[in-house]
């Protein structure tokens, strides 16, 4: 027991050496850690608990894993190591049955389910010189049965290369034949999948593998069941799938949603090396959404996945489980697609290779219906050297793009996978950058945020910004020394931070010793204000025991410098491994913003041409687009009614409308400004025309207040408003309309002129009645006018003849303007100009 206890003491320290002489079976223990020793690094341990866990290299893996150890008496026992291998695999040493597991003691590595005991290769049989092969090589000698029975137990066999696992036999469901050779090929039975609702099949025959699943599943309210299937089907160098849903609604009024996605893929792709085509893929729902992933996200997302290997879909093994990949669609709390009525989707998407190198999944998305929604997915990576199994780097990103028009927000963002390395296969990349804009109607219109990384805590940020995973790398370089990285930056209208940090650690035995670097930048434009740290530290710590006392000695050094300004300030710590002090310098650290004058102000505003528009709603008859604010035209109304607004992009507290009135038609809370540090400010909205060069009112003019959100950073009371930094239902301007027309009931005095006629020539009878006689030619239609229009407009002849007459009216003083001497159009119109042939009458 004391030993025991003092290995972990020893550990405390950070490594520590535990042999296999301590196990219970220490040939087991042996089996799974190389060499028979247990060398764990970055140890941390609970003498009471007897508890101690850290990172060890084992038989299965190349680079250190986490395991942990538990002691009981003077004996390791219990589950001493648990290891996770992936792909539903795990290492497991027992000494000593664990309470709640049937395990005997022993080294096990757990597969598909099932607890393999391992073993070593069994050493070559001795040869027996006397039996020759044919070229004189000796044989084994003859082994004699001794009547015992041979242990045909699968095992899982430990060799120089790692742990190898015999292969899986057929999947065990109920209502299926269990197979009893994984060599037999054909159909399985039909059987039925999870919650016996419904059917499964299975057909092998190498290379085609088809596996599908048909079943039913309940659902929340207002549907009460879901019938889902999935088909997968595998030729070797072809795969495809089809995946869908009908989701049944339970009465209560809502409509039925489905959703339907298939993918046909293949190994090699099909086109030129610059750019071939592996795989495609189509999809649609009704009354269905789809959840888009972040793009750190994106090489799970199932409509991408499906486009490679549809069986990874959520799979945790080797074997395809269309149930799997269907409850990965459709399962859990927050499904890839769920109902939602009234909108509808539709996805298409591709698989592709460039220069045999650079590898891609590419997807459009099209989401309507409560959201107008679209989307850009995809994930591309490559790995270097292509041709070799040792890679030296393996770059994956994801990208993702959402527009969304009708609410007014644009969201990009791009991050590394999980399957990121550069150098070696320990040397991880993670997290990605985002950045978001808003446009249009959007409450915070104008407004946009780029982002690296995770900010950390002290440099808050609004909550629509768009949050992504800390950015940096983590590297394990061989067991002594770990590498960790960090960085992040933000850029938005106000302010631009960035910084990151390194940690170095090496840990040999009970020697550790360690390098901490890190740097924060924050520079702000509104004021101006700038405010940039570093800092450094390095240490080195060991323990050393003297007979039964652990003496831990510690010695860390560092210094770290902060400056800020305007007015300028800073301070320096210095850290010793007894002391530490810090020494300011300059100004103090600002404990607010400082308020800004108004030309400061008016940098934050638009510009003023567009601080205050006008627009025309109804009864505009100009032509084109309306003049701007600043120009003089006059626009050109209807007299049967005009309607048109007026808004401002500051909150207003009083309307007037006309030039000198004082008494408001509409009034609202007094205005603060933030920046400037102003509370209960007054802001006046004043519209009125002028007639005849005289200002007139509008008060007789139908209103209403136009309303809306404004900028809680411009036109707040404090800075940590709620509401995401907006302030809601403020009056903005107003919608006017001219009042009713007022026709009267006289005509008013008329003139001779007014009701003068001209006369006709000649004379006729009034009122015309179908007895009276034409008078004068009578027009006929003779046919072909519309050729002779077409054929003879743009001939030399009517040419020189038109220009002739222009030349004898311009003679007389008529002003005929710009003439088209081009005739060509007129003569390709007559075709469609008319819609019968004309009638003529005889000139003179």
């Amino acid at each position: 027991m004391e030993d025991v206890r003092t290995l972990l003491d020893q550990a405390a320290g950070g490594a520590v050496e535990i042999p296999a002489s301590v196990f219970a079976d220490p040939d087991a223990a042996a089996l799974v850690f190389p060499g028979g020793t247990v060398r764990i690094g970055g140890a941390v341990c609970d003498s009471r608990a007897l508890w101690v866990g850290g990172q060890a290299a084992i038989t299965a893996s190349s680079a250190p894993v986490d395991i942990a150890f538990t002691v009981d008496g003077e004996w390791v026992t219990g589950t001493v190591a648990a290891v996770d291998l992936g792909a539903g695999r795990s290492l497991v040493l027992v000494d000593g049955a664990p309470e709640g597991t049937a395990l005997p003691a022993g080294a096990w590595a757990l597969t598909d389910g099932k607890a393999l005991r391992l073993a070593r290769r069994a050493p070559a049989p001795p040869t027996d010189p006397e039996r020759l092969d044919g070229l004189g090589r000796a044989l084994p000698a003859r082994q004699h049965r001794d009547g015992a029975t041979r242990d045909l137990t699968p095992r899982a066999l430990v060799t120089e290369h790692g742990i190898l696992t015999p292969r899986p036999g057929p999947r065990r469901r109920k209502g299926l034949r269990v197979l009893d050779s994984p060599a037999v090929r054909g159909w399985s039975p039909i059987g039925t999948p999870g919650g016996e609702n419904g059917l499964s099949v299975d057909y092998y025959n190498p290379p085609l593998r088809i596996a599908g699943a048909l079943t039913a599943l309940p659902a929340a309210p207002p549907y009460k069941t879901v019938v889902g299937g999935v088909l997968l089907v595998d030729t070797g160098a072809f795969n495809g799938s089809a995946m869908g849903a009908y989701v049944i609604p339970d009465g209560s009024g809502a409509d039925p949603s489905l959703f339907a996605y298939g993918s046909l893929g293949s190994q090699t792709g099909f086109g030129p090396p610059l750019f071939q085509v592996r795989g495609i893929s189509a999809g649609f729902g009704w009354n269905s959404r789809v959840r888009v992933p972040a793009a750190d996200a994106l090489g799970s997302f199932p409509f991408l996945v499906a486009l490679d290997n549809p069986g990874e879909i959520g799979a945790d093994d080797d074997e395809v489980d269309p149930l799997k990949v269907l409850g990965e669609l459709i399962g859990g709390s927050n499904p890839w697609v769920r109902p939602q009525e009234g909108d509808l989707w539709f996805a298409a998407g591709l698989a592709f290779d460039c220069f045999e190198t650079f590898r891609g999944h590419a997807m459009a998305l099209v989401q309507t219906g409560s959201d107008l929604t679209i989307s850009l997915l995809g994930v591309a990576g490559m790995q270097l050297p292509t041709k070799s199994d040792k890679k030296i780097a393996r770059v994956e990103i994801g990208i993702e793009a959402t527009l969304r028009p009708t609410a007014g927000e644009l969201s990009i963002g791009a991050a590394f996978t999980e399957k990121t390395f550069l150098i070696d296969p320990n040397c991880k990349l993670r997290g990605g950058v985002g950045m978001k804009f808003w446009f249009g109607d959007h409450a915070n219109a104008g407004d946009f945020a780029f982002m690296l990384g995770a900010i950390p805590a002290g440099r808050e940020l609004p909550a629509r910004y768009p949050k992504q995973q800390p950015a940096g790398l983590t590297w394990g370089v061989g067991s002594t020394v770990n590498i960790t990285g960090n960085a992040y930056a933000a850029f938005t209208p106000k302010s631009l931070m960035a910084g990151g940090s390194l940690d170095v650690v090496f840990q040999s035995g009970m020697l550790r010793a360690w390098l901490t670097a890190r740097v924060d930048a924050l520079l702000e434009w509104n004021p101006f204000y700038f405010d940039v740290g570093m800092g450094i530290r390095v240490g080195v710590s060991a323990t050393i025991k003297v007979w039964f006392v652990k003496i831990r000695i510690s010695i860390e050094v560092g210094v770290s410098v902060r400056v800020w300004g305007p007015a300028v300030g800073g301070e320096a710590t210095v850290h010793l491994w007894f002391i530490s002090f810090t020494i300011g310098f300059g100004a103090g650290r600002r404990n607010q913003v400082p308020a800004l004058d108004w030309g400061g102000f008016q940098g934050m505003l638009p510009p003023p041409e567009n601080m205050v528009r006008t627009t025309p709603v109804a009864g505009y008859t100009g032509e084109g687009a309306p003049p701007t604010r600043g120009a003089v035209k006059p626009w050109l109304v209807s007299n049967g009614g005009f309607t048109f607004t007026a808004d401002t992009q500051a909150p207003v507290s009083k309307v007037f409308l006309d030039q000198n009135s004082t008494t408001p038609v509409s009034t609202d809370t007094p205005v603060d400004i933030l920046p400037m540090h102003l509370r209960d400010k007054g802001s006046e909205l004043r519209i009125w025309l002028t007639y005849n060069g005289e200002p007139a009112t509008l008060t007789s003019w139908g209103r209403a207040a136009l309303r809306g959100n404004v900028p809680n950073g411009l036109w707040g009371e404090q800075a940590d408003a709620p509401n995401d930094g907006i302030i809601p239902d403020r009056i903005l301007g107003m919608r006017l309309t001219s009042p009713p027309v007022d026709h009267g009931t006289s005509t008013g005095f008329l003139d001779e002129k007014a009701i003068s006629f001209d006369p006709i020539n000649p004379d006729g009878n009034l009122p015309l009645t179908t007895a009276e006689s034409a008078t004068g030619p009578k027009p006929t239609r003779p046919g072909r006018v519309i050729a002779a229009i077409q054929d003879g407009i743009d001939t030399t002849a009517t040419r020189t003849n038109r220009t002739a007459l222009a030349q004898a009216l311009t003679g007389l003083g008529t002003d005929l303007g710009s003439l088209d001497s081009n005739l060509s159009g007129y003569a390709n119109a007559a075709g469609t100009a008319f819609t019968a042939e004309p009638m003529l009458v005889a000139a003179g």
